[in-house]
């Protein structure tokens, strides 16, 4: 019905690893990878590998299942693929979390056409062209950008709590003490996990924003000049976001990078202590035994 290129229908049957965009005759086949957190069940006992229904221990002691696990939030990727053609725009996707974006974009060209519908009738024309503000509901462009933002914003609370965590470390490092070594390590490499899987999902992103800004005039002739040029403006928003998240992921590394000198640098002042330490005390005691052999003997 929609005909659609067979390499688009094995894309979106079989999936994707990477974001593009691809021109196909009278449509642009987009593929937006997405970040999500995802709530699971875990085991009390810590183990990463263990399973809530063989674990045995904590149900030894009569411990109910409730109790011997608890849900924390781990980061899951996502794909959405969008179809925009002249007249429509088809997504397809997975799993909850791209579904509520859709969603909530679906709330955003609600929350538009009735804003339109109250306006009056003399002050309804947003352009001076005549172009309305519900224009912007049947133009595929618009409709594009607003999942594409909302795809966008869900690295914005990831990329705050990274800051936070790089921070929080980089203040920390070098008042540690020696039971804290291990911990801080530990912390430093999930960080650097995070890191790297955001930057992987935000580096790719404005190439593909920059492509799409390209194909608006060229894809929407039908479309008003002026809606064109005001979706590529909120576009340009879009692209100056994900800007901002890869320059985010590259301060992090650099001051996690910083902190880890920091952190080897304290662990190598604290191994030369304990060597002097050490040494001090053995001349002591061959001093010692200098002096007490003799007088035994």
């Amino acid at each position: 019905m929609f005909e659609l290129h067979p390499l688009t229908v094995e894309e979106i049957t079989c999936g994707s690893s990477r974001d593009r965009i691809d021109t196909f005759g009278d449509y642009i086949s987009i593929v937006y990878r997405t970040l999500a957190k995802v709530k699971q069940q875990r085991c009390s006992c810590g183990e990463e590998s263990c399973s809530l229904f063989s674990c045995k221990p904590p149900f030894a002691n009569n411990t109910s299942f409730s109790q011997a696990s608890s849900m924390e939030e781990n980061n899951r990727e996502g794909q959405v693929y969008i179809i925009m053609k002249s007249n429509c725009v088809l997504t397809f996707h997975r799993d909850y979390a791209q579904k509520e974006a859709v969603s909530r974009v679906l709330q955003r060209l609600a929350a538009i056409s009735s804003a339109a519908a109250d306006m009056p009738r003399d002050g309804a024309e947003l352009y001076d062209n005549g172009e309305s503000l519900a224009g912007l509901l049947d133009y595929p462009p618009y409709i594009v950008y607003a999942i594409l933002d909302e795809i966008t914003d869900q690295l914005s609370p990831e990329i705050v709590e990274i800051e936070q965590q790089v921070d929080a470390i980089d203040e920390l490092v070098l008042g540690l003490s020696h039971a804290q070594h291990e911990s801080a390590l530990k912390r430093m490499g999930e960080q650097r996990r995070r890191i790297l899987l955001t930057w992987q999902l935000a580096h790719p992103k404005p190439r593909i924003i920059e492509a799409l800004i390209r194909q608006v005039p060229v894809c929407c002739c039908n479309g008003s000049p002026r809606l064109a040029q005001e979706v590529i403006q909120y576009l340009g928003d879009v692209h100056g976001h994900l800007m901002a998240a890869v320059d985010s992921c590259a301060r992090a590394e650099a001051v996690l990078a910083r902190s880890h000198s920091n952190y080897l640098a304290k662990i190598s002042l604290e191994l030369s202590r304990a060597t002097f330490d050490a040494n001090t005390t053995t001349e002591r005691w061959t001093m010692l035994g200098i002096i007490v052999v003799p007088i035994n003997i």
